[in-house]
């Protein structure tokens, strides 16, 4: 099994299992319905990603998670699952490449640059996201734009850095 069909799979499912876990404490049926639901809708999109269905499952995915944080889930794992389901519909999106387009070794490539990117934005994002979850400190607006550029940049220094 290619390597990025086992990404898609273990991505879909975690989007799932994080879905379910986190509305698990609102009630039982709401989170076995929406881990339910959100799998078959991503199993679909992994059977036919050619299709519309992988935006749609990103769309359910989200909107889930959502109204879980709406109706009082877990917030990290409701983002999770939302991050988690964004990994999922850019995997399923890199199955729509064209066929033939480029040699087995530039599409190998380009889809390790690709792996590696998508890593890092993880890799980012979940940290701090939880690191914002424990956290409360006001900032100014000013101040949060430049701390924004801040991490623009950086990101882009680490971009560039991979990419050499």
């Amino acid at each position: 099994m290619p390597l990025r069909k086992v990404f898609t799979l273990i991505s879909l499912i975690l989007t799932a299992v994080c879905l379910i876990f986190g509305t698990a404490k609102i009630g039982q049926g709401i989170a076995l319905a929406a881990g339910l639901v959100t799998l078959g809708v991503w199993l679909l999109a992994y059977k036919w990603p050619s299709t519309g269905l992988p935006s749609i499952a990103l769309v359910v995915s989200v909107g889930l998670a959502g109204t879980g944080l709406c109706l009082g889930a877990s917030p990290v794992l409701m983002l999770a699952g939302a991050t988690l389901a964004l990994a999922s519909w850019d995997l399923a999106l890199l199955e729509r490449r064209p066929a033939g387009s480029s040699s087995v070794r530039t599409i190998s490539l380009l889809e390790k640059k690709h792996y590696q990117s998508l890593l890092l934005a993880l890799g980012v994002a979940f940290p701090v996201m939880i690191f914002g979850r424990m956290i409360h400190v006001q900032i100014p607006f000013g101040v949060m734009i430049l701390l924004v550029a801040l991490a623009c940049f950086s990101l882009a220094r680490v971009w560039r850095t991979f990419s050499e």
